[in-house]
């Protein structure tokens, strides 16, 4: 009995061996190179784990046919390879650990999906085979973009103190905008009036967070477009203009900005009497306006480094 159970067990052994080792080559099978960017491969598995990265934060996308929903995910991929590849000529990465502002950011994602800490955001990201680790060191990528775009273009911001002085009142009726964007670029001019149907079109069909994934460009689209609570009295003139032609859950038509063109939805909107601290709010007001035109230049600078960026795709 014991000989026979052994050689059961070495056959089994054996079998087992042998599944292990096809799948491993079924599964190097199904690695090939999607793309390169500069030297540097970008395989099918890479864009398969930015998917689960996105389904992760948005699950909206669900509603997205699978070869659009690659297609996503493969943009989402470039983007952030450029920016990592920039970032490695000035700075280094790999530092995400303890790092606040990283922590705040983190935090912003889970509240984002209801989720009430950090246990239970991973338990989440357990359920697309991803880590905490994964999103931090996507996190970091990010936060040291935005670190390089300070350094290079802070100089050059242009604040009209006098102009948003002007604009504060001590107390008032305000108005507060739950807002969410779409930020798009065109591949050739005076196309835009198709590019805005196709947007249209596609809200209609996987809705508006779906097509945030699918259009927009901005550091928002992982949270599905979610800008937040924004007074009137921190947008431009243009902007307000376009909100009031709207009702909540509608989008306004594109608005022309630098580096591209800017969606809106009305998510909702509240009116209340406030008593302003004039010098909070102005401090406030001041780092909106650097934040915005920061935004600007982080825009036309990657738009930038992507054209002159080497792009292979197989």
């Amino acid at each position: 009995m014991k000989y026979n159970e052994l050689i059961v067990k070495v056959v089994l052994f054996i079998f087992l061996s042998i599944n292990i080792f096809t799948n491993n080559l079924q599964a190097a099978k199904q690695a090939f190179i999607v793309m390169k960017v500069d030297n540097i491969i970008v395989t099918n598995i890479n864009i398969e784990k930015e998917l689960r990265y996105l389904f992760a934060l948005n699950s909206d996308l669900a509603s997205v046919k699978k070869e659009d929903a690659l297609i996503i995910a493969k943009n989402s991929y470039l983007r952030e390879k450029i920016k990592e590849i920039e970032i490695l000529k000035y700075l280094v990465l790999g530092n995400y650990e303890n790092n606040e502002y990283l922590e705040q950011t983190l935090q912003s994602l889970y509240d984002n999906l209801n989720l009430k800490s950090e246990y239970e955001f991973k338990k989440h990201l357990s359920n697309y085979d991803l880590t905490i680790n994964d999103v931090k060191k996507k996190l970091e990528i990010e936060l040291k973009w935005n670190e390089l775009v300070y350094a290079k273009f802070n100089n050059h911001v242009s604040i009209d103190i006098e102009n948003i002085k002007k604009k504060i009142k001590k107390n008032d009726i305000q108005k507060n905008y739950l807002l969410s964007e779409i930020f798009f670029t065109l591949e050739k001019k005076n196309q835009i009036n198709e590019k805005y149907n196709l947007i249209k079109k596609s809200i209609s069909e996987i809705g508006f967070k779906g097509t945030v994934a699918k259009f927009s460009i901005s550091d928002t689209a992982r949270l599905g477009g979610r800008i937040g609570w924004i007074s009137e009295s921190e947008l431009s003139k243009d902007i307000i203009n376009e909100i009031k032609k709207i009702k909540i859950n509608e989008i306004t038509k594109p608005i022309n900005l630098a580096g591209g063109f800017l969606i809106l939805k009305l998510e909702d909107l509240e009116e209340k009497n406030i008593s302003i601290n004039f010098d909070e709010e102005l401090k406030k007001q001041v780092s909106n306006e650097r934040n915005r035109q920061l935004n600007q230049f982080s825009l036309i600078y990657y738009n930038k480094i992507k054209f002159n960026t080497t792009i292979d795709e197989k």
